[in-house]
């Protein structure tokens, strides 16, 4: 790499060396102006002069937009760029970089980006080459996971991104105000939920189990978020959630268990409304729905449902599936926290799940989180000691 990094030139554009330049500098791949404080119309003029300039850095020269300028004939061959520790404060402020049609590789590590476009902006967003596959947006000051829906808008190829290191990653539900200590996880989780085509998130290869693992945990985080509102406000809580009708089609409609004040004097404070979904061997599911009085215990429960299904009750066994997810151990939030591009990113190894937790949950992937399932044992025990609220849904299955 040819570096000029940390020189402090002068009157750059007036130059008139730099005109008859072209030849000597051609075959000049990459090239490094760091911290050179050079106006991004001076970087231009300069980098304009090596026509098969590939890769440039120009990291640490304060810049805070990107004023169009003519970067022909680098059109065409500047396949990565390295904007780190600049004074972006959002995306639009580097929409020239749009008619970068061979860009394969940004880096934006430690600006003040925290938005798209800037407050009040009604602008578009702009739209980057298909071919721009990796973005760095670590250490900036991405607050809103507005930015994130608007990704895939701004870099339709995106397939790889580095997102650590944002104040996202404090609290990523704001909108819920979920009491959880698992914030790196669920930013994690709620990144690859909401970015479809992603491959890649910090440095680590999202497996197929990982996808479904975040998209479930995504989806039934929405059904709570609709939870907290009343169903006329439904649509509101949609419009920050883009893939949800996709997300219920391929995973089914979420349960969404709004609290009623019910009087405990009132016979329906008493009753657990269960749905029991049967899956036996050879047919199709059967769903039936009952209510049972909280008194009850598994025993009864059981009899009810061999009822319901025309089986032996003894020959049961009832898993509830409580909607809740647990972290598996040894989840990372980030691989390495080094630069690097996507060729050099490391592959992280699926965590194998089987039986996460006690005797009594059971996982049902392989992945990083698992859905909490707890098997009812026949005793004793009423079953309003068993199941949480009013609603629950019950898995039934053949020992």
């Amino acid at each position: 790499m040819n570096c000029y990094s940390g020189n402090r030139f002068q009157d750059i554009l007036e130059d008139e060396g730099l005109h008859e330049a072209n030849k000597s500098l051609q075959s000049v791949k990459d090239l490094a102006l760091e911290e050179t404080f050079m106006s991004w119309e001076e970087i231009s003029h300069v980098i304009t002069k090596f026509e098969t300039l590939s890769t440039l850095s120009a990291s640490t020269n304060q810049l805070s937009s990107l004023p169009p300028t003519s970067l022909s004939p680098l059109t065409s061959t500047l396949t990565s760029l390295n904007l780190e520790f600049n004074d972006f404060t959002a995306i639009s402020q580097l929409g020239s970089l749009t008619t970068l049609t061979a860009l394969r590789q940004l880096h934006l590590k430690g600006n003040n980006i925290s938005a798209i476009r800037p407050a009040g902006s009604d602008d578009p967003p702009p739209i980057f080459s298909t071919t721009l596959q990796y973005l760095d947006v670590s250490y900036n000051q991405v607050s809103s996971w507005a930015f994130v829906d608007e990704l895939p808008i701004c870099f339709p190829g995106l397939v790889s991104l580095r997102f650590a290191h944002n104040p996202i990653y404090e609290e990523p539900d704001p909108e819920l105000s979920l009491n959880s200590k698992n914030y790196t996880e669920e930013a994690y989780m709620f990144t690859i939920g909401r970015l479809a085509n992603l491959k890649t998130l910090n440095f680590g290869t999202i497996s197929t189990a990982d996808r479904q693992d975040a998209e479930m945990f995504y989806l039934a985080h929405i059904g709570k978020h609709l939870a907290t509102v009343p169903e006329t406000q439904e649509a509101e809580v949609l419009k920050f959630h883009k893939r949800y009708a996709e997300l219920c089609k391929t995973y089914g409609t979420p349960a969404v268990n709004r609290k009623k004040q019910v009087n405990p004097a009132f016979l329906e404070a008493r009753l657990v409304s269960i749905q029991f979904v049967f899956h036996p061997e050879g047919h199709d599911v059967i769903q039936r729905a009952t209510k049972i009085p909280k008194s009850f215990d598994i025993y009864a429960v059981k009899g009810i449902a061999g009822k319901l299904f025309g089986v032996k009750p003894l020959s049961l066994r009832l898993i509830w599936e409580t909607g809740e997810w647990d972290p598996v151990a040894g989840f990372d939030d980030e691989v390495d926290d080094s630069s690097g591009d996507e060729e050099e990113l490391p592959t992280v190894a699926e965590n194998k799940v089987a039986g996460a937790g006690d005797a009594s949950q059971t996982g049902e992937r392989v992945g990083k989180w698992v859905k909490r399932e707890v098997e009812l044992s026949a005793g004793p025990r009423q079953l309003g000691f068993c199941v949480d609220g009013s609603e629950a849904k019950i898995r039934v299955e053949i020992r």
